[in-house]
């Protein structure tokens, strides 16, 4: 029998483990890039809404350190390559798609098109043969929208806003139902659908509790918030906790 030898693939291997490297390293400053934008969207859960737009613009300084890491990213990504690495950087990927989204919703209350997500993270048409934002990872980013208001709901509450509870409901039954209309063959993506309906439970729970107390009133005739609806709406919310925490552990 011939002798076998792989000598002549060894430099194709060294290369091809070096540039994975190098895609790592890329996805780690993506990731801290990513960081700086969370902190400031986390401070939504203490606001109240009038100072949500001002909360917005202190995101803006953050953005451009995002953009410059998908860049460096995207440059590393040979032709036609894209799935090959994807699962170095997917979830970075969707991470920054869902602080665009998140972003657009406080926005306007509106979901962003994958066109806009793409647009404001700098990810440019003309890199479409080896590195885009993929309709899986986008999908994934309004899927934790959705989580993302079932926690919020709770805090909204805590700060006298018991009209917001209402409106995330809606929305994350919009988005719902939207999801409802797609054939999801990705497993992935399937279960985590799944989890859309425990969120837009806990939603609904929250605004039934705040029903139950006449909350939210009318806003035409709504008074400020006095100290008892405060804590009744602090009651409905702990109670939506301990409860939320239970409807986890069923899953």
């Amino acid at each position: 029998m011939a002798s076998v030898d792989f000598s002549y693939l060894q430099d194709a291997l060294a290369k091809d483990a070096e540039l994975r490297e190098r895609v790592r390293e890329a996805t780690r400053e993506i990731e801290q890039a990513e960081r700086a934008c969370l902190a400031v969207l986390g401070r939504v859960h203490s606001h109240s809404r009038e100072d949500i737009p001002a909360l917005v613009a202190s995101l803006d300084p953050t953005l451009p350190a995002l953009r410059t890491a998908l860049a460096k990213l995207a440059d590393l990504i040979p032709p036609q390559q894209f799935y090959r690495y994807s699962d170095s950087f997917s979830r970075c990927i969707q991470q920054a798609s869902y602080i665009v989204v998140f972003r657009v919703f406080l926005e306007r209350e509106d979901v962003a098109t994958k066109e806009e997500v793409a647009q404001q993270l700098g990810i440019q048409e003309a890199w479409k043969d080896h590195f885009f934002l993929s309709t899986e990872e986008y999908l994934h980013s309004l899927i934790s929208l959705v989580n993302e208001l079932s926690r919020l709901a709770i805090n909204r509450v805590t700060l006298g806003d018991y009209a917001a509870p209402v409106q995330y409901s809606r929305f994350a039954k919009e988005l719902s139902n939207a999801f409802g209309l797609l054939n999801l063959k990705n497993d992935s993506l399937r279960k985590r659908f799944d989890s859309i309906k425990y969120d837009v439970k806990r939603l609904e729970e929250v605004v039934y509790d705040l029903s139950l107390r006449g909350l939210p009133k009318p806003d035409s005739t709504a008074p400020a918030p006095t100290a008892t609806d405060v804590a009744d709406g602090e009651r409905a919310a702990k109670r939506q906790k301990q409860g939320g925490g239970e409807v986890a552990m069923e899953t």
